[in-house]
């Protein structure tokens, strides 16, 4: 038993040695200070102060997880949620974005949780954190990293998680702003999806995963998804006190070209993944910017393209041949929309030898797309087939498209364009639009036949079809369909008949310049160019583009028009003189009185001695500028940004200098588009004093300086460009108040007052004249069209109201008094100067509503609801005046009259839809429709209106009841509101107008006997 307590081991303790606690106290600040979170400023401080060496495994550890590189993901994942600093963030962020860095390999490709996890600690803690902070180059590894489908889903799915918040503290905002300027940066190239997909493809080795990662990719990239959240998250951050700048991502017009970029990056460079690239380009098209979508894909795939290369052919073929058929519809449609709206395929009915460059490199495009593949070229024949189809295309590119079309396939086109050309529904019904762009089509195919095989041309037009197409234009009651009928079947008789038996209707009308160029068309023949040659047509196109934009001025913040913010340059803000400038004047308060100086006499003011009135010679400014006297000087001093007084100079004198050239010399008439132009384009950098009144007179003098070719260029101009809606609405101002001159309202309405007439002629309170320009929001672009607008209604009204006021006494009739006139308003009368002749109604169909027209209906069948001229109200109304009022001066005696009212009255019907939900649209649309009753009744005759016009006349009426009924809640005018009040008012002038219509007709019925 005593072995059991025998001793094993002895140790000696010394006694110097203390005990040593079980329990050792730390320093409180010393933890605290490790721990503490890491504020943004502080991420580039030094770590040297934390404790370092061998004061505990705390210490070490510490030191080590922030300085040492991470030798598994999870690590790096770690060291990502444990607010790392600057350094330790970079080292790690390079880690991951490389393929070597771990062992086995890790890649952020692939779609996995432990992917998920890092990707979500970057977007919710490390951007917030280092983003701000960090520069340019030390962003790059973040971005790297992003640069995955589950790094661009996260972030867009963050921006649209802290948009949709209900409540925004300022750290969300600046949060919120962040992660823009990252999904920015993470989508600024145009291999975006190249890379993405080549990452995929290296570390994805399941196929099922990887064709699912493709799909999902495809889904991100090519729907809206990163555009609403974008645009959401930027409309946000404007009422909040962050400053970002709007990205081209919130822009549906430049995300889609980027997804045009990227689409033929990857065609061009990964050819294999044609399928993808075509899933892409297919949903890119869906999303409402289609143009957009094929100028991004065609000019990156044709970029520094100097000679025809297998390799875009190939490229194309694949691509185009993996779209739905309806994809590659629709991209056929959105190329030739988009070669239409270059502004080098725009030209005038007297610019044929001008067209005729520009065939042949649009040809080698459409040749180069028909060529991969077959069903193309059938689609581009049922485009020319189809007039609401081919009405939007440009002359230039329907004539590149029938260069392009095979010979066996113009017979077929030519016999279907003349039996839709001749068809009685057709000519009764269609649009002027369509059936002038289906008899240029026409007469353009039966020329290129005829050069090929004359004998089908000679058969089609002596078919029955053709006879009977042109006795149905004959018979038509529309003076236009008329004239294409004459056009076409003079034309056809001239291919095919001899010079003694050809047909000829024994009229003027064809002898006129559009009628020559009609049959200058059959003698027309395309070829097709080389594909070099389109890659320097789209360079030129898109200098003249940046040679419009040239004196354009780059904003900040938008200006403010009728309330609303628009489009356009900012007036930038006057200097402020923040110091005295000279010797300072002190105030000296004498505290005498004046009753000890009332014995003192006051001498008289002496005389003011004019040297002493003399300027310091040093301030003197000797090199002031001179009045321009030549156009090409007024052309300069408008394009000088630099000197304000020559500038000014210009802009005062060029409505003067204009008016005064154009009835001496040519030197306007030849530089009138280049003019336009420059004034279309010109801003104010300067608060020049009545700028806007100045500029609108210019823009006047210059369309009445050559009125046959300004004007059909500034109607095309209000439609083409990239001009603001204040520039749209001054170009539509500028062409009714020309055409008001020409028609002589300038003294009756005062529209085109004098520049000089405006300084006030006594004090009042209003403000300066550039400080009311800021203060007042109205526009001064359309402030004469709307005035005179008003006049116009009032003057139609009017004779109805004092009508109805008579009618409703007529019961004292006996006691009314009538007035004579006196002799001297009888002298008066009988001494007034003759009006000048009406020159508006000889041109006005021509050359102001055709255009304006034609081209609103191919901006609204190209753009649709994107447009301007469909989003924008206050545009439509100002188009809507600009055309009534031109069509109330060019008044009964306007040549083509049934023509233009058949137009109008029809443009009008289209818009009840938009006028039931603007107001605005509402009045202008009752306006233009009493106008319209008012010279048409007055010029073809109520009878006619009512014989003629049945169908629009009933639908009139119909609708204009409903407003009438509908307006005001059914109450009396006089207790409505303002804009009621006058809606009803136009109601019941328009109802009026189509009772005396029906009177009429009833009258002609029943013989006359009707009073």
């Amino acid at each position: 038993m005593a072995d059991f307590l025998t001793a094993v081991k002895t140790v000696g303790k010394k006694s110097n040695d203390e005990v040593e606690p079980s329990l050792t106290a730390v320093s409180t600040r010393q933890v605290q200070d490790k721990v503490r979170k890491v504020e943004p400023h502080d991420l580039r401080t030094s770590r040297a102060d934390e404790p370092t060496g061998n004061h505990g495994e705390n210490g070490h550890s510490r030191k080590e997880a922030f300085t040492s590189t991470a030798t598994t993901p999870e690590e790096a994942l770690q060291v990502l949620r444990s607010q790392p600093d600057t350094d330790s963030l970079i080292r790690i962020l390079k880690q991951l974005q490389s393929e070597d860095a771990f062992k086995p390999a890790f890649s952020l490709h692939p779609p996995g949780p432990l992917q998920a996890q890092i990707i979500n600690a970057i977007v919710s803690q490390i951007i917030p954190a280092f983003w701000p902070s960090l520069e340019r180059n030390d962003r790059d590894p973040i971005i790297t990293c992003l640069t995955n489908v589950a790094g661009i889903s996260a972030v867009a799915a963050k921006v649209r998680l802290l948009s949709d918040s209900k409540q925004k503290s300022p750290g969300q905002a600046q949060e919120l702003a962040d992660l823009v300027s990252a999904l920015h940066d993470v989508l600024s190239s145009d291999d975006l999806v190249l890379r993405i997909l080549s990452g995929l493809a290296m570390s994805v080795i399941e196929k099922v995963k990887f064709q699912m990662a493709k799909k999902e990719l495809v889904s991100l990239i090519s729907s809206g998804k990163i555009i609403a959240a974008t645009a959401q998250a930027e409309d946000l951050l404007k009422s909040t006190d962050i400053k970002l700048d709007a990205t081209w991502m919130s822009r549906g017009t430049e995300y889609a070209a980027w997804i045009g970029r990227n689409v033929a990056n990857l065609s061009m460079r990964l050819p294999s993944d044609s399928e993808i690239a075509a899933q892409i380009l297919a949903r890119g098209l869906g999303l409402g910017y289609s143009i957009f979508v094929v100028k991004g894909f065609i000019g990156a795939l044709l970029e520094n393209q100097e000679s025809y290369s297998a390799e875009i052919d190939s490229v194309l073929k694949a691509t185009i041949g993996s779209l739905p058929a309806f994809a590659r519809n629709q991209l056929i449609e959105s190329t030739l929309l988009w070669l239409s709206s270059m502004p080098e395929s725009d030209v005038g009915t007297n610019q044929i030898s001008q067209a005729r460059d520009h065939v042949a490199p649009i040809a080698a495009l459409i040749d180069l797309l028909c060529k991969s593949n077959e069903s193309v070229r059938k689609q581009m024949v049922e485009i020319l087939a189809t007039p609401s189809r081919t009405s939007v295309l440009s002359f230039v590119v329907r004539r590149a498209c029938i260069a392009v079309v095979a010979d066996d396939d113009l017979q077929p086109l030519l016999e279907r364009l003349m039996a839709t050309f001749g068809d009685h529904l057709f000519v009764a019904h269609s649009p002027s639009v369509q059936q002038e762009s289906i008899a240029q089509t026409l007469l353009l195919v039966a020329g290129s036949l005829h050069h090929s095989t004359p004998t089908a041309v000679k058969m089609t037009a002596r078919s029955s079809s053709h006879m009977q197409g042109v006795s149905n234009r004959l018979d038509s009651t529309n003076a236009k369909a008329r004239w294409l009928g004459m056009v076409v079947g003079t034309a056809m008789s001239s291919l095919v008949d001899k010079e003694g038996s050809r047909m000829n209707f024994g009229t003027n009308e064809l002898k006129t310049n559009e009628g020559r160029w009609y049959l200058e068309l059959v003698k027309i023949n395309g070829y097709v160019g080389q594909l070099p040659d389109f890659v320097k047509f789209l360079q030129s196109s898109a200098g003249s583009v940046r040679r419009q934009k040239r004196t354009a001025q780059k904003t900040e913040q938008m200006p403010i028009l009728n309330g609303k913010p628009v489009f356009g340059p900012v007036k930038p803000p006057a200097p402020v003189q923040k110091e005295v400038i000279g010797d300072k004047v002190t105030e000296i308060f004498d505290d005498g009185s004046d009753e000890e100086d009332a014995d003192l006499k006051p001498y008289a003011k002496p005389d003011s001695d004019p040297e002493d009135s003399d300027e310091d010679a040093t301030l003197v400014t000797r090199n002031k500028p001179r009045a321009p006297v030549y156009v090409r000087d007024l052309m300069r001093m408008l394009q000088d940004d630099k000197n304000p007084e020559r500038f000014q100079m210009g802009v005062i004198h060029a409505p003067l200098l204009i008016r005064r050239k154009t009835s001496f010399g040519r030197e306007v008439t030849d530089h009138a588009e280049e003019i336009a132009t420059i004034l279309c384009n010109l801003q104010d950098p300067f608060e020049t004093e009545n700028f806007d009144e100045l500029k609108l007179q210019a823009l006047i003098a210059t369309i009445l300086s050559d009125v046959h070719i300004t004007a059909p260029w500034m109607s095309r101009q209000a439609f083409a460009g990239d001009y603001s809606l204040s520039q749209r609405c001054m170009i539509l101002s500028a062409l009714g108040l020309a055409g008001r001159e020409l028609a002589g309202c300038k003294n009756e309405d005062s529209l085109n007052p004098d520049p000089s007439s405006g300084k006030p002629t006594f004090p009042t309170k209003r403000l300066s004249s550039h400080l009311h320009a800021i203060y007042n929001p109205s526009d001064k672009s359309i402030k004469h069209l709307h005035d005179i607008s008003q006049k116009v209604e009032h003057r139609l009204i009017q004779p109805l109201a004092l009508s109805a006021a008579d009618k409703s006494t007529s019961h004292l009739d006996a006691v009314k008094v009538r007035t004579f006139s006196s002799r001297m308003a009888v002298e008066q009368q009988r001494t007034k100067r003759k009006l000048p002749p009406n020159e508006l109604a000889k041109i006005f169909g021509s050359h102001f509503f055709n255009p304006l027209v034609s081209r609103y209906h191919q901006e609204i069948a190209a753009y649709g609801s994107a447009s301007v001229f469909s989003s924008a109200p206050f545009v439509v109304v100002t188009l809507l005046k600009t055309l009534a009022l031109l069509f109330h001066a060019s008044g009964p005696a306007m040549a083509e009259l049934a023509e233009v009212t058949t137009v109008f009255w029809e443009l009008l019907l289209s818009l009840r839809a938009k006028a039931s939900g603007d107001i605005s649209i509402l009045q202008a649309v009752l306006f233009s429709f009493l106008t319209v009753l008012e010279i048409a009744g007055e010029g073809l005759g109520r009878e006619t209106l009512a014989r003629d016009y049945t169908k629009l006349v009933v639908e009139t009426q119909n609708w204009v009841e409903i407003v009438f009924e509908k307006t005001g809640g059914g109450q009396l005018v006089s207790e409505g509101s303002g804009d009621e009040v006058r809606v009803r008012t136009l109601a019941a002038g328009i109802l009026v107008r189509l009772k005396e219509v029906g009177d009429a007709w009833n009258k002609v019925l029943t013989g006359g006997m009707m009073v």
